[in-house]
């Protein structure tokens, strides 16, 4: 299996010494695993992932890539087995679909500047895994949001990650491309994380989910063991009806005040 062992031991994270917005939460994801985070808006989703893609360090606690602490890593390191997609989308980029994808390359040595064969086939290969080819020469900022979600999801595979980090992967896309998304997600032999609002896509296709409230952690697991209606409750403040579909037998939530 490729990808990264991820352990988090005790990360909390706060902007000043007497503030936290993150209370210490641990969990310990096996290689190849896709996690997904959820909870209600400000649970602590964001932050946390801040902490996993080196963009916050821990006020507490560590986090451990296939063993090695990331800050005690080269940023370079980091950046060559961690990749990140957030929500925030560019606006100001002169450059290419393809370009953009190319810029995955930089933390290996090259880029849309340079690279070789290999550089242009992985290029090649994410544009095509995003469904992107046809859009390849266009100028970045003539893109929708969802074509621009697709795009900054394709840099991050052309980056070849051990470890990808999805802040809110589905913002911006319509429901085609969600499940378009979703099956990525599912086909992916690296260990992801998201962040995800939608508790049954998170049940779908998710080995572990960690749920979250008010920057503490409610419960880490199995999803049918996480996404029971009494966590649920606690987490969202709201009553909770679990269905089971059929044929499927899959489970669905339906919410109410």
């Amino acid at each position: 299996m490729r990808g990264a062992h991820l352990k988090v031991d005790a990360v909390s994270w706060g902007p000043d010494r007497a503030t936290r917005l993150l209370h210490p939460v641990s969990f310990d994801l096996a290689a190849g695993d896709v996690l997904g985070i959820v909870g209600a808006n400000g649970a602590g989703k964001s932050t946390l992932l801040r902490t996993l893609y080196r963009f916050h360090k821990p006020r507490s606690g560590s986090v451990l890539l296939d063993g090695q602490d990331i800050w005690r890593m080269a940023p370079r390191d980091v950046a060559r087995k961690v990749a990140a997609v957030l929500q925030e989308q560019p606006t100001d980029f002169a450059l290419s679909v393809r370009e953009i994808v190319a810029l995955g390359r930089r933390p290996h040595g090259s880029g849309f500047a340079g690279g070789g064969a290999r550089d242009a086939d992985i290029v090649e290969g994410a544009l095509q895994q995003m469904a992107l080819g046809h859009l390849a020469e266009r100028g970045f900022g003539t893109l929708s949001g969802g074509e621009k979600q697709r795009a900054m999801v394709a840099r991050a595979l052309a980056q070849e990650p051990l470890l990808l980090i999805l802040d809110e992967p589905t913002n911006h896309l319509d429901i085609r491309h969600q499940l378009e998304i979703l099956q990525l997600i599912e086909g992916l032999n690296i260990t992801v994380i998201a962040s995800l609002h939608d508790l049954n896509m998170a049940a779908q296709c998710c080995d572990q989910v960690l749920l979250m409230h008010s920057g503490h952690a409610v419960a880490f697991g199995a999803p049918d063991r996480v996404l029971t209606e009494a966590h649920i409750e606690a987490a969202y403040s709201v009553k909770v009806a679990r269905e089971t579909l059929l044929p499927s037998n899959q489970s669905h939530f339906s919410f109410h005040l």
